[in-house]
């Protein structure tokens, strides 16, 4: 998958930097082909607001997730304090939660939580 950084905005960490990249910026991300810098992590929203993506790298190999974001408008929004990027509030994602049979529980259903889905950047209001 090529992905065009200049369509999204959230933000890309790579292997040889201190910081993450904050986008919309220049430039492409080839998840199928693995070099140096290779991409650690990635959260990532369209500019149109309809696809999110998560890029993680585990073993040597890119994991990447594509949700539709409509099939999370009912979800809440929740905020986490970013590390290492000036300019940004918060980063907020919808967490989804999924009910599913526990035998610790006699058999009940009970809500475990899902995917965590990357929503968008809270910037810091200008002066």
């Amino acid at each position: 998958m090529i992905i065009d950084k200049s369509k999204y905005e959230g933000y890309i960490w790579e292997s040889d930097k201190r910081d993450p990249e904050l986008l919309p910026s220049v430039g492409t991300i080839d998840t199928d082909n693995v070099g140096n810098p290779f991409v650690i992590e990635g959260q990532l929203v369209d500019l149109g607001r309809t696809q999110s993506l998560s890029i993680k790298m585990v073993d040597g190999k890119y994991i990447v997730k594509e949700y539709k974001l409509s099939d999370y408008d009912n979800w809440p929004v929740e905020e986490y304090i970013p590390n290492r990027m000036p300019g940004v509030e918060r980063l907020c994602f919808k967490r989804a939660w999924r009910e599913k049979k526990d035998d610790m529980c006699e058999g009940w259903n009970v809500l475990q939580p899902a995917e965590l889905v990357f929503v968008g950047l809270k910037k810091h209001q200008q002066l």
